[in-house]
Parts: C-alpha cells; sequence; structure tokens
C-alpha cells in the first residue's frame, strides 16, 4: 500500500457504543471519503453470534469458574435462574455515574459474582476486550475494510455530557488495560466455553502493571453523536434538530443548532433543552413484567415467584418486541402454564398510562425550549429524531406530536425515527432500514470531528 494510502487511514476512527441492551460499533475509514463509502458499522453481533449481524448483548456473566460474555453470557444467565444468579447486564451505568471512580471501586454483587474476584472496574476492561475481539475479528474477515484500521483510535460514546472533547483519563487507562487483556487473552474471548477466572484475573493483574495501547481517543456525547448522524444523512438539512435518543436504561434529550455556513459545518447545543430521563426501555420492561405477574396470579411458594420474577425479567425485551411486533406476547420457557399479555392491555394499564403522560411531559419541557429558539432565529421547522432502540416503539410519534401540541406554535415539527423509513434520510442503506436507530450513534459517534461543537 503506498504511503498516501496509509496516510488516508491514519484518520481512521472506530466508536463504541456500550448500550444498555446491545452494544455496536461502527468505523469512520477517512472522513474525507464520501460518507456512504467512509463510515461502516461493524458486524460485531455475526462475530459473536448474536441475533443481529450488528449488535451484540452488553451481558457479562460468572457461571462455575468461568466467565462468559454476550450472547453465550445471556444463555448462560437463563439457565442459572435456579441458582438464584443474576448477570452484569450494563455498563452504562457506571459510564454514566456522578462519580465514576466511585462506581468502578464498587464489587460485583454476590449474585453476580459469587467469588468476589471481580469489581466493576474489573469488569469494563474485560467487557471492552472482548469488544476489542469482536472489532479486530469484524475488521479482518470485512471485505471492504483494510486489516490496519483495526488499529484506529477509539472513541465511546456517553450518555453524560463531559465538559471538553480530550481524553477523559480514568477511561483513557480502562482502554489501555482492555488493550492489554485482548492481546493476552485474544481469541479465547469468543470460545463458546468461557474463559476461566484465573486467566481473567491473571490478564487483569498483568495489565495494570504492564498497560497496552488502547488508542483511546475521546467519549461523545451520545444526543452529539445522533445529530451528527441525522444531518450527515438528511436529504433535507434543517436549522435546529432535537434528539430524542430512548435506549434501555434512559432517555437522553438534547437539542443542537446546525450551522452550514463553517467548513466542516458546525453543531451548537442548546443546552437549555438537555434532559436526561430514566423513562426508558427498561421502564417498560418493569411495567410489562409487572402486569404479566399480576395477571398470572402468585405462585406455590416464595422460591417459584423469584423464579418467575427472574425469568420474566431476563426475557422482558424480547417480550416487548414480540408484544408490539405481534400484538400479543407470552413467557417463554421455564415449565409454567402460559400466559399471553396484549398490546390493549399493556395500553390500557394504568402503571403504563402514567408513565407515558410523565414521557410527554418530558419531552414536552425539551421541545418547548427549542421552539423558542426556532421561534427567534425565524426559522419554520424543528427536526424531532428518534434514536436509539425506543425509537421504533408504535406510540412514540404520537406521543411526541402531543406532547408538541402543549406549547402552541407555527413552527413544524417533522418528527420520525432517524431511518431510511422516514423519507429525510434517503441517504442510509435500505438494509438498515430497522436497526438505524439503534446503530446511529456509533456512526455519529465515528464521524462527530466532521461537525464539532462549537
Amino acid at each position: 500500500m503506498d504511503d498516501g494510502e496509509s496516510n488516508r487511514y491514519e484518520r481512521a476512527r472506530i466508536c463504541i457504543d456500550f448500550g444498555t441492551a446491545l452494544s455496536k460499533a461502527s468505523i469512520c475509514l477517512d472522513p474525507m471519503l464520501p460518507i456512504e463509502m467512509g463510515v461502516k458499522p461493524l458486524p460485531i453481533g455475526a462475530i459473536a453470534r448474536a441475533e443481529h449481524p450488528l449488535l451484540t448483548p452488553s451481558v457479562l456473566y460468572v457461571d462455575q469458574g468461568r466467565l462468559h460474555f454476550g450472547p453465550s453470557a445471556l444463555e448462560h444467565a437463563r439457565r442459572g435462574v435456579d441458582a438464584q444468579r443474576d448477570p452484569l447486564l450494563s455498563f452504562k451505568t457506571i459510564l454514566g455515574a456522578t462519580d465514576v471512580n466511585t462506581a468502578l471501586a464498587q464489587k460485583l454483587r454476590p449474585s453476580m459474582d459469587p467469588t468476589g474476584t471481580f469489581k466493576a472496574r474489573d469488569a469494563l476492561v474485560l467487557y471492552l476486550a472482548y469488544l476489542d475481539q469482536l472489532i479486530r475479528e469484524a475488521i479482518d474477515l470485512a471485505p471492504s475494510v483494510p486489516n490496519m484500521v483495526a488499529n484506529a483510535r477509539r472513541r465511546y460514546t456517553s450518555p453524560v455530557w463531559r465538559p471538553g472533547s480530550g481524553v477523559d483519563k480514568t477511561f483513557e487507562a480502562i482502554f489501555n488495560e482492555a488493550a492489554s487483556v485482548s492481546q493476552r487473552l485474544g481469541q479465547l474471548f469468543l470460545s463458546h466455553e468461557g474463559i476461566s477466572i484465573a486467566q481473567c484475573k491473571d490478564a487483569l493483574d498483568r495489565a495494570a502493571a504492564q498497560p497496552g495501547q488502547g488508542l483511546m481517543e475521546t467519549g461523545i456525547f451520545e444526543p452529539h453523536a445522533a445529530a451528527a448522524t441525522a444531518l450527515a444523512f438528511t436529504n433535507a438539512p434543517t436549522r435546529f434538530v432535537l434528539v430524542f435518543d430512548m435506549g434501555a436504561g434512559t432517555v437522553d434529550m438534547a437539542a443542537f443548532e446546525f450551522d452550514e455556513t463553517t467548513e466542516p459545518p458546525a453543531l451548537s447545543e442548546i443546552k437549555e433543552a438537555r434532559q436526561c430521563s430514566a423513562l426508558a426501555g427498561d421502564e417498560i420492561d418493569r411495567i410489562l413484567v409487572e402486569l404479566y405477574v399480576r395477571k398470572r396470579g402468585g405462585e406455590k411458594s416464595r422460591e417459584d415467584e423469584l423464579r418467575l420474577k427472574r425469568t420474566a425479567i431476563l426475557s422482558a425485551r424480547d417480550m416487548k418486541r414480540e408484544l408490539f411486533a405481534t400484538g400479543k406476547t407470552t413467557l417463554k420457557g421455564g415449565g409454567w402454564m402460559a400466559t399471553t399479555i396484549r398490546a390493549q392491555e399493556l395500553m390500557e394499564d394504568q402503571n403504563f398510562r402514567t408513565y407515558l403522560n410523565a414521557l410527554r411531559q418530558t419531552v414536552a419541557a425539551s421541545l418547548s425550549r427549542v421552539i423558542a429558539r426556532a421561534e427567534a432565529a425565524g426559522a419554520p421547522v424543528v427536526d424531532v429524531v428518534l434514536a436509539g432502540g425506543g425509537a421504533r416503539l408504535p406510540f412514540m410519534v404520537d406521543l411526541v406530536k402531543s406532547a408538541g401540541t402543549l406549547r402552541p406554535s407555527n413552527v413544524q415539527l417533522r418528527i420520525g425515527p432517524l431511518s431510511p423509513a422516514n423519507p429525510l434520510y434517503g441517504g442510509v442503506d435500505a438494509s438498515l432500514r430497522d436497526i438505524f436507530p439503534q446503530i446511529a450513534m456509533s456512526v455519529g459517534g465515528a464521524l462527530v470531528e466532521m461537525m464539532p461543537a462549537k
């Protein structure tokens, strides 16, 4: 490869999105390339043997002296219900913690790690090393991505705004240790048999003493990444954008003003519109599980009741997906008689109605601030971009429309998912139609330097 080609790929970036439910990764080969050539989601789910080729479950599970990751961890967790064991289901709570170092220093709960070996920091280092192996394997197998970009600088999406765009020293250290662990344990991370606790502990200790080169560049505020994606792919850019990002753990709202007069174009955040709420996908799951347990009735014993709840919690995301896709759902497995929940029952449930009203008020608070800014600037349109796993929930567009009526205005709201299902985003590959709202943060995180904040 000639020097020009080598220099081009020195500008490559990989962005990791540690979703509460599912992790994703994308690469920007070169910000100077056309977007359809330069930006690619990486098929880490295919390497992990997950349900979707671009998504892998954000799960770690300790079982009989071994650690399992991703789909294998989820499989072991479902088998561990009778033993009253829990998986580590998300790393997002650590990334979003007010005091990150205190959160990282916490020991995993005994139900997660009965050996008492690991702290939250260890789990994050190991999971990041697992993702590094998935990314490297995905790049190695991708026909249109040069192998050298496996060593591109890394970014991660963050659920909280961290001032400045420089490297966070805590996460830089974690990335460096994860690089060492990844190199030492290699493709053991991809084995269905998992990795022994002794091997993991040895790799962690060696990494702490001699970290690797994690190549971590910066964290990217998730709504900023989603807004960058929306504006990069839209065929009808507008001046004001409100990002409504519903993940499993949080709903994040942030608004931006887009300035095309600069090179590259700039995104300035409307900070008074920023909100982070727990009214997210996990809250819907909780309400659905409670409705299921109430409808089913009590179990014969306390142990059976706890077993039912653990099974339902592990299955809640799949139940929710089935419920909104088909109109009904039934808890799979566990040996219980089938109890079916219908979509109408959830929509009429008082807890769910209370949830929807609270979410509507939260959306309205951000919308009113953006609309006021648009009115002052004489802008006729505000785009409301729905991102994250909750973007395609069937009630979401109507909920945002309803929130908009609480603040009457002549400003038009264009509401829709960040997907080719929305005519505003014709530049998105049609094969990514259903999944694009979920991978948008990793795509935008790799892109975002093209549209830096002022």
